[in-house]
């Protein structure tokens, strides 16, 4: 039950995001007294030290499984909250180190900007797998946001660069004016914003077609839909991909779609949304997996510009996902969200080590064409190698990784009998089509002779964040078990209320 008090138990509870913002804080301030001239980028990284050892601490105070709200409510810690927290810490590590160099060469006038926005938009993101309430779920939806818009236009000299925040902001509005539409009808329909009350004032409410909630239910997945870039809200990625700076695309692609899946779980599990749907919801989502894995798949064949292709892969990846929230959602139990939280892990780190190689390949060239990566292989066989790594576990060639997280995604959606039988089928042949366009990076990478012949020296930042990559996939590859193991107590601890 929600505390009716606030107290240090409380603000120890939300302590990882405050001391995120902190540090948010701190990086710009020592960035602006300085003049450009302290590393923010070290401090960035030292710092987040503190928000990973604060939850630890929440980790190490395990309460028994039972969820603790704090805040009346709005904030809920649990292993959910836990599992994500520590996925989000990771991709802050992952994405300033990569960032260095670029930031240094390529947004000079704006260190301390850049590293204080992600720092800002992550404490968002914690929040937002946190929250237990749907207006604090829109106010964390709205703290991550507002700095990635800000990210996308950060390459001042960049037209494109513009072009992507202008979009972006308008898309964004658009998608949170959808989110909280549905979030009134909710309301509407229940009487409440709690999640927990909305869990039990919905029970017999889907199944008897309640026309109200089932409209809510809809227009709030169509708000995240944004977020995770489904199919047909996946418009935003391919030019906003292209046009931001490279590490910022990297932020978008595993943050923003981390953060999105985080909070429609949070919602539709937590809040009991899903609990006893009827067929009109679970048939949707279907429906909208199935277009998003194949459009993505399918118009990343066509690409040629290699952040375009990662674009497309990621709304691919969605659609894979999506088959497992519509497990979920027919059979109201853990598997399909344990499998959901599994691949989003191994999605996260595949990510990272693809786009580490991209970042190099930028900074050597400034070039982001797929020909460019002709000859790569040569020029720098270990930045090239992590990275072909990386591209085989994204298109989930076994025993890598990703085949294994693509595996309990389909495992999963099969155990439930005919009813999701087209969409593993599906999957499968979409899984058999992104092959071709990730070995054909690789493929390029090693065969084909480049136009001329030179040694391309990456970054040593870049170079170490690949190489914690490539070990972190080899060791999920041998030993996934325990992976699935996490995901699973994390996934257990949405139906615990």
């Amino acid at each position: 039950m929600p505390s009716s008090t606030i107290g240090p138990t409380q603000i120890w509870m939300l302590s990882p995001e405050l001391s995120m913002v902190l540090l948010s804080f701190v990086v710009l301030g020592l960035d602006l007294v300085t003049r450009h001239k302290a590393p923010v980028w070290l401090t960035a990284l030292i710092g987040l030290v503190v928000p990973t050892a604060l939850t630890f601490t929440l980790v190490f105070n395990a309460f028994g499984g039972h969820p603790r709200s704090a805040f009346y409510g709005m904030l809920v810690v649990d292993n959910f909250a836990i599992f994500f927290k520590l996925l989000f810490l990771a991709i802050g590590f992952g994405v300033i180190l990569v960032s260095y160099q670029y930031v240094e060469k390529y947004l000079r006038a704006t260190p301390g900007e850049y590293y204080s926005i992600i720092l800002m938009s992550l404490s968002g993101m914690m929040l937002m797998a946190s929250t237990g309430e749907l207006i604090s779920v829109y106010i964390s939806l709205e703290l991550t946001s507002i700095p990635l818009y800000i990210l996308a236009g950060l390459s001042r000299k960049d037209g494109r660069s513009a072009e992507s925040a202008v979009k972006y902001v308008l898309l964004g509005a658009m998608s949170s004016a959808i989110l909280l539409y549905g979030m009134a009808l909710v309301y509407g329909a229940t009487g409440t914003t709690d999640l927990i009350e909305i869990a039990q004032a919905t029970k017999g409410m889907l199944q008897s077609n309640n026309l109200l909630l089932l409209a809510g239910d809809v227009f709030i997945f169509a708000g995240f839909g944004f977020k995770i870039s489904a199919v047909p809200f996946h418009m935003w990625a391919p030019d906003i991909y292209e046009g931001s700076p490279t590490p910022s695309t990297l932020f978008f692609s595993v943050g923003s779609k981390a953060a999105g899946f985080a909070a429609l779980l949070r919602v539709f599990v937590f809040g009991g949304l899903a609990a006893e749907s009827s067929t009109y919801l679970w048939v949707m989502v279907a429906i909208v997996a199935a277009l998003t894995m194949t459009l993505g798949n399918v118009v990343a064949l066509l690409q040629s510009n290699i952040k375009r292709m990662m674009a497309y892969s990621s709304i691919g990846q969605a659609g894979y996902l999506l088959v497992g929230f519509a497990t979920l959602i027919i059979h109201n139990t853990a598997l399909g969200d344990e499998a959901m939280l599994a691949f989003l892990f191994v999605y996260v780190v595949t990510n990272i080590g693809v786009f580490a190689g991209i970042v190099a390949l930028g900074d050597a060239t400034g070039r982001e064409n797929i020909r460019d990566f002709d000859g790569f292989g040569r020029s720098n066989p270990l930045i090239a190698g992590g990275m072909a790594l990386c591209l085989l576990a994204l298109a989930g060639i076994p025993p890598m990784a990703g085949f294994w997280s693509k595996l309990f995604i389909f495992w999963a959606a099969w155990g439930q009998g005919s009813t999701l039988t087209f969409l593993v089928i599906l999957g499968l042949i979409n899984s058999v089509i992104s092959i071709a366009y990730y070995v054909n990076v690789v493929y390029r990478m090693f065969v084909i002779e480049p136009a001329k012949r030179e040694f391309m020296r990456a970054p040593r930042s870049v170079g170490l964040t690949l190489a914690m990559a490539v070990i972190a996939i080899l060791a999920i590859t041998v030993v996934f078990g325990p992976l699935l193991q996490q995901a699973g107590v994390g996934a257990s601890s949405l139906f615990v209320r």
